[in-house]
């Protein structure tokens, strides 16, 4: 029996998260699992802005922007299908991401969430956050991070000589 039985995928549509995707659906068919590819929209109902436009019909724009996210995520090809039993795609509306990711891992019984890196700086990160992160800190089960694939080392940086060093320590 599999340790993963359902995998969840956040997908944001960069680079970063096709990467991670192509991992999610070779883990997913190695396992025989179910894969969720999830999507998270900023709710517009709670938006600073929101207050300041009085007359939009907020309800309209966050079904629209759940409508071309779902299209886009439908659209979006999986690398490997052979394997994998069931595949549903969500897009949910809410922020932080990262705490909608944790909920809907939790609420769907996920044994892992799979999330790209986008290898962003210190600096950067302390101004635009890090969504990895912070699912890393929040989520029910496992999480397995990819890097973006122009971050990945060309050598293994881990060798057996720091393993020696650690069992010394």
């Amino acid at each position: 029996m599999s340790v993963f039985r359902t995998i969840v995928a956040a997908i944001d549509f960069s680079e970063t998260s096709d990467d991670a995707l192509r991992v999610a659906c070779e883990l997913a068919a190695t396992h025989g699992s179910e894969l969720h590819l999830l999507h998270v929209i900023p709710d517009a109902r709670q938006q600073a802005w929101s207050v300041e436009a009085p007359g939009l019909d907020f309800s309209a724009l966050q079904q629209e922007s759940i409508a071309d996210a779902e299209r886009l995520l439908a659209s979006r090809p999986l690398p490997v299908t052979v394997g994998i039993p069931r595949v549903v795609r969500t897009v949910v509306a809410g922020l932080p991401a990262a705490r909608e990711i944790g909920q809907y891992a939790a609420s769907h019984g996920a044994d892992l969430i799979v999330v790209g890196t986008h290898g962003y700086g210190p600096v950067r990160r302390l101004v635009l956050g890090s969504v990895a992160d912070r699912v890393v800190r929040l989520a029910p089960c496992p999480v397995l991070t990819v890097p973006h694939h122009t971050l990945r080392a060309t050598t293994p940086a881990w060798t057996p000589s720091h393993e020696q060093e650690l069992t010394t320590i």
